[in-house]
């Protein structure tokens, strides 16, 4: 099954692509030391050489944004005309106690447009951090992204339990990657910049194809 059929088939053609990353403070970077540590710039360096006719990224991140608030600002998103949307989400609805049904039926009308447009798409899950763990109503939501995609048949990057899966391996506590207790730090972005990027490329298919490893976190 091929997930990603116009960015596969552009990236097969050594065409330009673009890739518009759509969603809240993780896709912002809020929490990196820097912009350049944050998710987008490490996500576009580790996508980048498999990108043989150019890479652009479109970064629609904004902290604190929900539903609602992805939801009014699609437009720009659509203006884009990107061969692949990555949408994250799902975290900040359980903050804004905004109802599960809402969040799920915004969410499911805005991908919907989206894959209308011919853009592929992609999910990003929430995190797994602290704050998150103390919010009664996230655990709803956090379940409610990866039930979406299998409804629509979008890929989900499990963010949730990849982080929990980088505390084992490196030896971390979840404050060692959100040492706020909600957004990334640096290493955490770093391994979800080159984690989310290296998961679209296998999607795709083109490091088998170019007999190129990815770079795996």
């Amino acid at each position: 099954m091929t997930f990603f059929p116009r960015l596969t088939s552009r990236l097969e053609a050594g065409e330009p692509v673009t890739i518009c990353l759509f969603g809240s403070s993780t896709t912002e970077g809020v929490g990196a030391s820097s912009p350049e540590h944050g998710f987008a710039p490490i996500f576009a360096r580790t996508f980048e050489p498999f990108a043989r006719g150019g890479l652009t990224i479109v970064n629609l991140g904004i902290g604190g944004n929900g539903a609602r608030e992805m939801h009014a600002r699609l437009q720009p998103v659509l203006s884009a005309n990107a061969d692949l949307v990555i949408w994250q989400g799902g975290t900040n609805d359980a903050w804004q106690n905004v109802p599960l049904a809402e969040f799920e039926d915004l969410t499911r009308k805005d991908l919907s447009t989206l894959r209308e447009s011919g853009a592929d798409l992609a999910m990003i899950g929430p995190q797994w951090s602290r704050m998150m763990e103390e919010c009664a109503a996230f655990p709803a939501f956090r379940d409610a992204t990866p039930a979406l995609g299998r409804e629509l048949g979008v890929p989900v990057f499990d963010r949730y339990g990849r982080m929990k899966s980088w505390c084992a391996e490196y030896g971390m506590t979840r404050d060692d990657l959100s040492p706020d207790g909600l957004h990334m730090g640096d290493f955490g972005y770093r391994l979800l910049g080159e984690a989310v990027a290296n998961w679209v490329i296998e999607l795709t298919g083109a490091a088998q194809a170019w007999g190129r490893p990815a770079v795996m976190s």
